[in-house]
């Protein structure tokens, strides 16, 4: 059975006015073409925006339908650039949770989605361009808890390359995120060629996750890295699994809090087998919290 796209109708009508009805309807058409892959798989598919502070973020969730969802769905949040994460190339962890009847929502990182040289920039002069996403990011997650789709205690986290760094600053900042993985993830940004210019600053330097392992500590974390990932740095991936490690065991905690993978795959890349697992393992873990 297919599903029409759905509007999100409280916002739609703060921003569209009657006049618009035709744009209106057009964009909503456009929509359906995008989302047509997932609508002909039978699964709901809501565009909403959240206003923060005057800035109108973006978001979109695919839910599966009445009679496959799980009787206490999850919410997997999965972090991505100008385009969603709900549709390929990257949307094996969003495909992963929807499979198996819980909702996925796709949240775009509009500063580093296009130039990390000009998100360098911006984190060089000040402030950490970070933290807006992170109150963006928050917004939507209260208005997916306001409408029902998530629970604060049931939602996943995931991330790729620069916006796995993303899922984890998130996690860092948000108590009601304790499960969250990231692939090929952006762990020191000093390692990208972009930032080169100035790798030296402080506020770059201050960028690393490891300074946030301590936020992080006592969370469930899955990471896997290819070995020879000069992209996004392999060698500083491993350091902040060991910084991690080490705040857990600070605070008493079991090592196993942290699964850690550094895979076969040449260049800045993961195998499907390394999203299988690391969806299985973070899937299997907010489930026995249950």
């Amino acid at each position: 059975m297919n599903y029409s796209l759905l509007l999100c109708l409280p916002l739609v009508f703060l921003f569209i006015s009657p006049g618009n009805a035709d744009q209106a309807s057009d964009k909503k058409k456009e929509s359906d073409n995008v989302y047509a892959p997932l609508i002909d798989q039978g699964l709901e598919v809501v565009e909403f925006d959240v206003d923060v502070d005057g800035r109108q973020v973006p978001a979109v969730i695919a839910s599966p339908s009445k009679e496959k969802i799980h009787s206490d769905p999850l919410l997997l949040l999965t972090i991505g650039g100008a385009n969603t994460h709900l549709l390929p190339p990257n949307d094996l962890p969003a495909k992963y949770f929807l499979e198996r009847g819980h909702r996925a929502v796709s949240l775009s990182v509009p500063s580093v989605a296009s130039s990390l040289g000009t998100f360098g920039e911006m984190a060089a002069e000040g402030p950490d361009p970070t933290l807006e996403f992170i109150e963006e990011a928050q917004a939507v997650i209260d208005y997916c808890i306001v409408q029902g789709w998530a629970k604060p205690d049931r939602i996943v986290v995931t991330g790729i390359s620069r916006y796995a760094y993303m899922a984890f600053r998130l996690m860092a900042a948000d108590e009601r995120l304790n499960i969250g993985g990231g692939f090929a993830p952006v762990t020191d940004w000093r390692d990208l060629s972009e930032i080169e210019p100035m790798k030296d600053k402080p506020e770059i330097i201050d960028l690393r996750l490891s300074k946030f392992a301590d936020d992080l500590s006592g969370k469930k974390i899955y990471m896997a890295i290819g070995n020879h990932d000069d992209r996004v740095g392999t060698l500083s991936c491993c350091q902040f699994f060991l910084d991690l490690n080490t705040a857990n065991e600070k605070k008493g905690l079991s090592r196993s809090l942290v699964d850690f993978f550094v895979t076969p795959d040449l260049g800045h890349r993961c195998g499907d087998e390394w999203y299988e697992r690391g969806m299985e393992i973070l899937l299997n873990t907010a489930q026995q919290q249950d």
